[in-house]
């Protein structure tokens, strides 16, 4: 047949059928195609009605949405022990691991063999996760978090959020914690939050510098706040139902009631409002505290000047009627000195681009940073939002000033990406403990080897999405790892199995 000659190409091919399909070719047109290709006519026809069938074919609907590819799976026992892993590092229990193997793999296993696949694995992540050495220089953050009555703690890398430390213990006084954290890597600042027992352990393994977390603070901060308005709201809200009750009625006496009530309602309506407008008043000034740029000055924040006005509104805030009050006003007073340590730091990194830059277009750029800094964190008010965006514009014309073209736009990266490193709290060791929550929850039982498996599986997971997609914390921190990271742990890569 000639749609099987090997001396005629594919495009050769495609065009004949092309020519042969068209309604509007001239007559005699397969003739000529026959003698160009040294065909029969008949062939011709054949690879016309070929070239159909195929578009034919190709151009049937077929089901919509996404359909995932056909593929056979051969089980091995390498397959099964990755599955293993894959599933226990994702907060599969052993008797669920032993039900998906069944299901989707079709391949019954005893609880036995998972339990004993599932303790090599974590021997071998202990062992892995001792020998990998990041180059370290970064600082770190830590957070508790408690499992079946025992606590834990988890120490991470800032930049790479690499975990340095996982590790279970009986007791959480400064001794316990003190030991784990001077096992980890020097580093130049710890951040935590206000917990007495990481605090004694900070102290106890004499870190340099013990930053407290913002977030802590402001959180319950602004949750009462919201609390707050909720309540005021509500109140007058039941002003206007006893207006329209009011309104409906008409005998002497049941207006007289109504008129009574609406007064008492209008007064404890006023109350909360006076309540809600003192409380968000002193919650926008420590709000402002949290600034790492002044603007009115376009330098750092004065650590000094922060402190004392924190202690101040702390003492403000106790003298307001209720225990949450008391409690927010306390831990203004007592957190307000270790909520600035990060300067420390933050000072002398700023230097170089100072230097590099000058102070005034740092000062202008430093400026521009806070103002939409700000406008990320929290919804302002119209008018401070004009205040706001009068200043950022003036900023830009005063950076422009002092550099050119060329100069601008890198100067704004350089600050940028040191302004926007996390300087105030332990908000990212509380972000990987959001991940490693859910698997201790689903666990009757949690030891150290099931913290080693989830530590290994963290480190050498690349990220998805976010400004470190494609690279794992490992790889962030230093470390050089092998195509498939799990051939660390014995298991054979995926691509020879």
């Amino acid at each position: 047949m000639a749609a099987r000659r090997d001396d005629i190409v594919v495009t050769d091919r495609a065009q004949i059928a092309i020519e042969m399909m068209s309604p509007h070719r001239p007559l005699g047109r397969a003739a000529q195609l026959a003698q160009a290709y040294n065909l029969s006519r008949q062939g011709v026809y054949d690879i016309a009605g070929k070239g159909l069938d195929i578009l034919l074919q190709a151009l049937h609907p077929g089901q919509h949405g996404p359909r995932p590819r056909e593929q056979q799976v051969k089980v091995t026992k390498n397959h099964l022990r990755r599955s293993v892993l894959t599933l226990s590092a994702n907060g599969v229990s052993q008797r669920r691991v032993q039900a998906c193997l069944s299901e989707l793999l079709n391949t019954p296993v005893s609880l036995g063999w998972v339990n004993g696949v599932l303790a090599c694995l974590e021997a071998n992540a202990q062992q892995v996760n001792q020998q990998l050495n990041p180059v370290g220089g970064e600082t770190f953050s830590g957070d508790e978090i408690f499992s079946n009555g025992s606590p834990n703690l988890l120490v991470v890398g800032n930049e790479s959020l690499y975990i340095y430390a996982l590790t279970r213990q009986d007791e959480r006084d400064g001794d316990t914690w003190g030991c784990v954290l001077l096992d980890v890597p020097e580093t130049a600042q710890f951040a935590s939050d206000a917990g007495t027992g990481l605090a004694a352990g900070v102290k106890a393994a004499e870190l340099p510098q013990h930053q407290l977390d913002w977030d802590h603070l402001l959180r319950p901060l602004w949750g009462q706040a919201t609390r707050l308005e909720e309540q005021a709201y509500a109140a007058l809200a039941k002003v206007e139902e006893r207006a329209a009750l009011f309104d409906q009625a008409h005998t002497t006496k049941r207006l007289q009631q109504h008129l009574h009530k609406w007064e008492a309602l209008v007064e404890e309506a006023n109350k909360k409002i006076e309540m809600l407008d003192t409380f968000s008043q002193i919650a926008r000034a420590v709000d402002d505290c949290f600034a790492l740029i002044d603007l009115e000055t376009g330098q750092l924040t004065h650590a000094a000047q922060a402190i004392s006005r924190l202690q101040a509104l702390g003492q403000q805030m106790a003298t307001l009627s209720g225990r949450i009050y008391r409690k927010l006003g306390t831990n203004l007073q007592n957190w307000a000195t270790g909520l600035f340590t990060y300067q420390k730091q933050l000072r002398p990194a700023l230097a170089p681009l100072i230097e590099q830059y000058g102070p005034r277009a740092i000062t202008a750029l430093g400026c521009i940073w806070q103002c939409e800094a700000d406008g990320k964190r929290r919804r302002l008010p119209l008018p401070e939002k004009e205040k706001r965006q009068q200043l950022w514009q003036q900023a830009l014309d005063e950076a422009y000033s002092c550099l050119d073209d060329c100069g601008l736009w890198p100067a704004w990266e350089a600050l940028s990406a040191l302004l926007s490193r996390p300087w105030r709290g332990s908000m990212l060791a509380e972000c990987v403990n959001s991940l490693l929550r859910p698997i201790l929850d689903q666990r009757r039982h949690t030891d150290q080897g099931c913290l080693e498996l989830f530590r290994f599986w963290h480190n050498v997971r690349p990220f998805l999405r976010g400004k470190r997609a494609g690279r794992s914390p490992a790889q962030l921190a230093g470390i050089a790892l092998p195509d498939d990271p799990f051939s660390l742990l014995g298991l054979t890569p995926k691509v020879s199995s």
